[in-house]
């Protein structure tokens, strides 16, 4: 394997996969890998570690690189919650996989990658939801990231969820007939809709999030109860977006929108309804892709006080 003094890795988890990246000190892209959910559970913070662990691991393999290497810096999901993000930090620095570790969030790891260290907002719309803008005056602003149970609006979890619950309500008699009950039972391998309070128990975050398709497909298809569900996942985008806006006062340009995250990237019509939302708010928008462990190698070449090509 190749002297691992000059590599570092950057790792972006969320609550869907992970993916890890390798390279140089330059920061020119050696060898990748993907790896299970990476968000940050403060109740269990251990298999966060454990899905970092493996997906560097694997990275380091793929790019034949020895471990340890000088830096790895990741970007999690979850994160945002102090005591969680030390504790995984601490057992990362303890994994054998760097001389430094550092972790931060995802949405960090998305913005090093649209606008370095520079001003912009990147919008993540994916598992989960939120806004991180940097502002005219360098100032940080956060809109949303907290959580399944306190925020999410806006993202594939939520959506999901709200499909699953319309399905439950139709089921009453509380809502009108939706298609989305035969999508949604076939999707969870379930025969009649009392069936999915058991699926719903069992399911990880990824696993309704990943529902989220199914509900806009219909909504595109024409039924009611799905549109509705995804024009309030835009509504609340929307919020997010005009948040972060009055938050940060005082731009001379056009500030630029990144967007990131499952949502924006496989659900075509959902991106440009959020590309229609940026617009009409007065905003720019990054035109290529973001990609979340291409920013977080970045910072960690950053960690161990090098800089990347275009740093």
């Amino acid at each position: 394997m190749t002297p691992a003094t000059h590599h570092h890795v950057g790792v972006d988890g969320g609550g869907t996969r992970s993916r890890a990246l390798v390279g140089d000190a330059h920061g020119h892209e050696l060898g990748a890998a993907d790896g299970g959910p990476g968000l940050i559970d403060p109740d269990d913070p251990a298999r966060a570690v454990s899905a970092v662990t493996a997906v560097v691991r694997a990275a380091a393999a793929a790019a034949n690189v020895a471990l340890p290497v000088r830096g790895v810096w990741a970007g999690l999901a979850g994160a945002g919650q102090e005591r969680a993000r030390a504790a995984v930090e601490a057992a990362l620095q303890g994994a054998g996989l760097a001389e430094r570790v550092a972790v931060g969030t995802d949405v960090e790891a998305a913005h090093a990658d649209a606008f370095g260290a520079g001003r912009g907002i990147v919008c993540v719309a994916g598992t989960g939801s939120s806004v991180r803008a940097v502002g005219p005056r360098g100032e940080v602003v956060q809109v949303g990231g907290w959580g399944h149970l306190l925020g999410d609006e806006g993202s594939g979890y939520r959506i999901g969820l709200d499909g699953l619950r319309a399905v439950m309500q139709a089921s009453d008699g509380r809502e009108p007939h939706t298609s989305l009950g035969a999508a949604l039972l076939d999707a969870a391998g379930a025969c009649a809709p009392r069936d999915l309070v058991g699926w719903a128990a069992r399911a990880t975050k990824g696993e309704v999030a990943a529902l989220s398709e199914l509900v806009a497909r219909e909504a595109r298809n024409g039924d009611p109860v799905a549109a509705r569900i995804v024009h309030r996942a835009l509504g609340a985008i929307r919020a997010h977006l005009r948040a972060a806006l009055e938050r940060t006062p005082g731009w001379e340009r056009l500030p630029v929108v990144a967007f990131v995250g499952g949502l924006v990237r496989e659900v075509r019509v959902f991106r440009e309804a959020v590309i229609s939302i940026a617009e009409e708010l007065g905003c720019g928008v990054y035109p290529d892709p973001v990609v979340p462990e291409r920013g977080a190698l970045g910072n960690a070449i950053h960690l161990t006080g090098g800089q990347p090509r275009g740093g």
